[in-house]
């Protein structure tokens, strides 16, 4: 077996200040503001701390070995250092040694990389090994970027794994307001839209109507409201006229006439398709991505026309009770989808060997003891 490097220490704290992220697997000063010092790093494990940075059960040693590295590492199929569980402690075998090396200390680095909304259909994001993660239509999801820097008994150059993508998938949820006209009239509407997928809608505008008094013609009044509900698809031609969906449902219409039309309230149950042509905020520059995660497609405009086709119940046996409605309109979403709670970037110390401890005890000890003879 090599003999130790008394460097590791270094190595680990160059590491970790390169990261310039928070410890969060320490007890005390769980919010650090800044990056840690190598005098810092070693106060804290010296001052009584070290017991929360050791947790050899936090080391996977169920990685199945794939090759040798071309420093002689032994590497999964996505480039993990493999690491087998002794009575000692975790260990990996390099190549050419029958010894297995201990693992000193395990480095976690996370940070994320993106979020991905699927909104105008699904999307297929690559990954490190060459596979696909597909996020569903519908759906976000957070991608946090990892990779583990392994500290390796005896070796000056630590393990740096490829890159790990892990994502944190969840469902869209929009609420949308604007504005309609059309053959019911001039209105507002409120729609709700889940995973881009299911609708429900409510309305109210209001129109008039012709009506002869004394020889005279005049406008009454015509108060609409409107409910239903749906479902969404990816739209067409979206190379030509951009990004667009298609919904189509049921819906059941309210009129409410004035007195001078004859009052009273009529229902006429129909059905609709809509074609709409969504568009996103451009990112602002002055944003901080590193706290605020939304994408260019979080914040979304639209313009849409319907179509309706109702039936008047009232004219069934005295004109023709079949309408047709054509209204455009423009909406936003006041409410966008709620992102999972997560942090921009963090670096977790998960596995601290004793023989690790010890080394850096004695480094310290060491710079001690020259402080004191100056």
């Amino acid at each position: 077996m090599m003999k130790k490097a008394p460097l590791l220490s270094v190595w680990a704290v160059m590491i970790l200040f390169t990261a310039g992220t928070h410890i969060h697997a320490v007890d005390g000063p769980d919010d650090l503001e800044e990056p840690l010092s190598a005098v810092e790093l070693t106060r804290l494990i010296l001052d009584g701390d070290a017991s929360a940075l050791t947790s050899p059960d936090a080391v996977a040693t169920d990685g199945t070995f794939s090759h040798f590295d071309p420093l002689g590492f032994p590497e999964t199929a996505d480039g993990r250092l493999v690491v087998q569980s002794h009575p000692f402690g975790p260990a990996t075998s390099l190549r050419g040694d029958h010894a297995p090396f201990l693992l000193y200390a395990r480095y976690t680095n996370e940070q994320r990389d993106a979020v991905l909304l699927a909104r105008a259909g699904q999307i297929s994001d690559p990954l490190p090994d060459g596979g696909v993660h597909t996020v569903p239509f519908g759906f976000g999801a957070v991608r946090l970027n990892a990779v583990d820097i392994s500290i390796v008994e005896g070796i000056i150059v630590p393990h740096i794994s490829d890159n790990r993508k892990a994502y944190t998938e969840f469902p869209l949820f929009d609420l949308y307001a604007g504005l309609m006209a059309g053959t019911d009239g001039v209105g507002l509407g409120v729609r709700g839209v889940f995973r881009e997928r299911y609708t429900a809608h409510l309305g109210a505008s209001a129109s008039s109507a012709r009506y002869l008094d004394d020889a005279t013609l005049r406008r009454a009044p015509i108060v609409s409201f409107t409910a239903g509900g749906g479902l969404r698809v990816p739209g067409i031609l979206p190379e030509l006229i951009g990004p667009n969906l298609i919904s189509f449902g049921g819906d059941t219409l309210l009129e409410v006439r004035g007195s001078a039309l004859g009052g009273g309230v009529g229902i006429q149950p129909g059905a609709f398709l809509e074609l709409e042509r969504v568009f996103f905020d451009e990112t602002s520059e002055s944003r901080d991505f590193r706290t605020d995660p939304r994408p260019f497609n979080y914040r979304v405009h639209s313009v849409f026309a319907r179509l309706t086709g109702r039936i008047d119940p009232q004219s069934i046996f005295v004109a023709n009770p079949f309408l047709i409605g054509i209204s455009i309109g423009y909406r936003t979403n006041v409410i966008g989808p709620r992102i999972p709670e997560h942090e921009f970037k963090r670096t977790e110390i998960v596995y601290v060997a004793d023989e690790f401890l010890e080394d850096i005890r004695r480094q310290a000890e060491r710079r001690d003891a020259r402080s004191d003879s100056r």
